[in-house]
């Protein structure tokens, strides 16, 4: 489990160490400044690419499904959820280099089943990324229903970190991580009340993106 004291994640440490190491050879050996520039602009993105935020979520009321994933909106659609194989509404987030790559559960409740597929690592932009590529797919579920989210990762990407093992989970509680630009699907339920668009920003264990189990 993550503590609040952890403001870089550990998972970081030897990309930093590197980048950090690189810097400064650079320095000591007297490298061009155009390369001390480039290692230290290195070191530095590494440092900010495995940053560990707090976050508050914008609703913690029962029912409210808090965004798992950083990212922008890509499409929302209908589509058989990996897992449960049930009709659900796909909300697909598409994380950009700049964005935190933490993952956390989008309810309070239970992470109660995990599949990883191991697949290819195409450019996530491919149409069949989301199909073949390698995946990470996490159940959470309450007394108000069921939700996957599915972390894929890309030709970058080439690896899904998970911090803890399937058991009862806080809202907003980090779980795991994507290396490098990525993107993660959230399957809900038909029931669900969207509160997002597509194109939007979100932030995740912050951004509100619907409530379960609301009547028509």
């Amino acid at each position: 489990m993550r503590t609040k004291t952890e403001i870089i994640l550990k998972e970081g440490y030897p990309y930093i160490a590197v980048s950090g190491g690189l810097f400064l050879i650079s320095l000591f050996f007297k490298f061009p400044l155009l390369l001390q520039l480039i290692f230290f602009a290195l070191f530095a993105f590494m440092v900010y690419f495995f940053r560990n935020p707090e976050r508050v979520p914008e609703d913690e009321s029962p029912g409210a499904i808090i965004s798992p994933s950083d990212g922008t909106v890509l499409e929302i659609t209908n589509a058989i959820s990996p897992i449960t194989k049930e009709e659900s509404i796909k909300i697909s987030i598409r994380l950009s280099l700049f964005d935190v790559h933490i993952q956390r559960s989008p309810i309070e409740g239970e992470m109660s089943a995990r599949e990883y597929i191991h697949g290819t690592f195409l450019y996530i932009s491919s149409d069949k990324a989301s199909e073949l590529n390698e995946q990470n797919r996490v159940l959470f579920e309450n007394e108000f229903g069921k939700i996957v989210v599915n972390q894929i990762a890309g030709f970058i990407t080439r690896r899904i970190v998970m911090f803890r093992d399937i058991g009862p989970i806080r809202l907003a509680e980090r779980y795991g991580m994507i290396m490098f630009g990525s993107q993660v699907d959230v399957y809900l339920p038909l029931n669900t009340k969207i509160k997002v668009t597509e194109f939007q920003k979100l932030k995740a264990g912050e951004s509100l993106i619907g409530y379960l189990n609301e009547k028509n």
